[in-house]
């Protein structure tokens, strides 16, 4: 008997665990993770200012003549001025996620130009003289 009842017990709590992996859920939560427009066009952003950078490099290099170089660079800065053009009009709209996604970029961005730890490899601000994460001294 005791084993009949700890056998259902073990499968109401292994159920209770699983039950939220295999339901579909369109709960706020799960909205958050998936990429929205301005995702999209930020990525779009990176790959087209990227294909300049390249473009830039092979024109250097002698492998595109000055006509294939200005027609395709000219496309390529079209397209870029879109892209921006439409990041900015998302983040103009005063929407609080937008707001949130502009603020934890900058952040992302300030603790990528700050000192990292030498024990544990943490981004620390600049400021600090010890490590956030570890509190190893940061030189």
């Amino acid at each position: 008997m005791v084993y009949i009842l700890s056998g259902l017990l073990t499968g109401g709590v292994l159920t209770a665990i699983c039950w939220p992996l295999f339901r579909g859920d369109k709960s706020l939560e799960s909205s958050v993770l998936e990429e929205t427009e301005w995702d999209l066009l930020i990525r779009k952003k990176e790959v087209v200012l990227g294909n300049i950078q390249d473009l830039d490099f092979e024109h250097q290099c002698g492998k595109l003549s000055d006509e294939d170089y200005n027609k395709l660079r000219t496309e390529l800065a079209g397209e870029a001025a879109g892209v921006i053009e439409a990041i900015d009009e998302i983040e103009s709209t005063q929407d609080l996620d937008a707001l949130i996604r502009r603020e934890t970029t900058a952040r992302k961005s300030r603790i990528s130009k700050s000192h990292v730890c030498p024990q544990c490899g943490h981004g620390n601000p600049k400021k600090n003289k010890f490590c956030a994460d570890c509190g190893g001294k940061i030189y």
